[in-house]
C-alpha cells in the first residue's frame, strides 16, 4: 500500500504545483493510474488548492467511481478515455494556462522555439470542438486528436498534458505554457524561428533526462510548499 500512498501524495503535490504556477485557478483536475490495476486516482469536483489525499476518487476504466464520496469532475470522461486507450500514459493534468489558450482560438499553431518547447515538435494539436469533455464519445474523439503527443489544446477551454509519471505530466504542463509565452513574445518583435524536427529531438534528450526531471519536480514541490 505504500506505493498507493506515495502516488496519492504525488497527486496532491501536482495539485499544489499547478496552482502555484497559476495553471489552474479554481478549476482543473489531475489523475494517476494505480499500479497493477484497471483503475486510476482522480481529483474530485473540488478546487485543486483545497484537495487532500482523503478526497481523491478511484475510478475504473468504464468511468465508474469505485471509491470516494465527492462528485467526480464534469470531465471525468477525459481521463477515462486517455487511461483506457493509452496504457503508456500514467498521469494526466487538465489545466487552464492563459497564454496557451490564445493559440487554441486562433489559426496560429503553437510550435516550439526554445529548448523546453521541444517536446511539442510539429505543433500542439487542437481539439476544435468547444464542448467540455463530458461524454465517452467526446473523450474518445479528444484522445484520438491527442495521438502520441504530450499535450493538446482544447479550443477556448484550456489544455491537457500527459506523462508516464506524475512529475512528467506536470512538467509538460509547465513547459507547455512556457512554450506559449516564448512564442507569443517572439511574435511581438519579429518572425519566430521554430525548432526543426531534428533540433527538437536533440533538445528533448538534453532538456529533461531522469535526473533533471527529479531535480525539477523537487524544486517545484518545495516552491509550492512555501506558498
Amino acid at each position: 500500500m505504500s506505493g498507493v500512498s506515495d502516488l496519492k501524495r504525488d497527486v496532491i503535490s501536482a495539485c499544489r504545483i499547478l496552482g502555484e504556477q497559476k495553471l489552474v485557478e479554481g478549476f482543473g483536475h489531475v489523475s494517476a493510474r494505480l499500479p497493477d490495476s484497471e483503475s486510476f486516482l482522480l481529483t474530485p469536483r473540488i478546487s485543486l488548492a483545497l484537495v487532500g489525499e482523503a478526497d481523491l476518487l478511484t475510478l475504473n476504466l468504464d468511468g465508474k467511481v469505485v471509491e470516494g464520496h465527492h462528485p467526480a469532475p464534469f470531465e471525468a470522461w477525459l481521463h477515462t478515455a486517455i487511461m483506457k486507450s493509452k496504457p503508456s500514459v500514467n498521469a494526466i493534468t487538465r489545466i487552464h494556462a492563459r497564454v496557451a489558450n490564445m493559440f487554441s482560438v486562433t489559426e496560429r499553431k503553437l510550435e516550439p522555439v526554445h529548448n523546453h518547447g521541444s517536446f511539442f515538435a510539429g505543433g500542439v494539436p487542437v481539439f476544435k470542438r468547444p464542448d467540455l469533455i463530458s461524454t465517452a464519445e467526446l473523450g474518445a474523439q479528444m484522445t484520438q486528436e491527442l495521438g502520441d503527443d504530450p499535450a493538446i489544446l482544447l479550443r477556448g477551454n484550456g489544455q491537457v498534458t500527459v506523462g508516464r509519471t506524475i512529475p512528467e505530466a506536470v512538467m509538460m504542463a509547465i513547459y507547455l505554457e512556457e512554450a506559449a509565452v516564448m512564442l507569443y513574445g517572439a511574435l511581438q518583435i519579429g518572425t519566430p524561428i521554430p525548432l526543426s524536427a531534428s533540433e527538437s529531438k536533440q533538445r528533448r534528450i538534453e532538456a529533461l533526462p531522469p535526473v533533471d526531471l527529479e531535480r525539477a519536480w523537487n524544486f517545484f514541490k518545495k516552491r509550492a510548499d512555501r506558498t
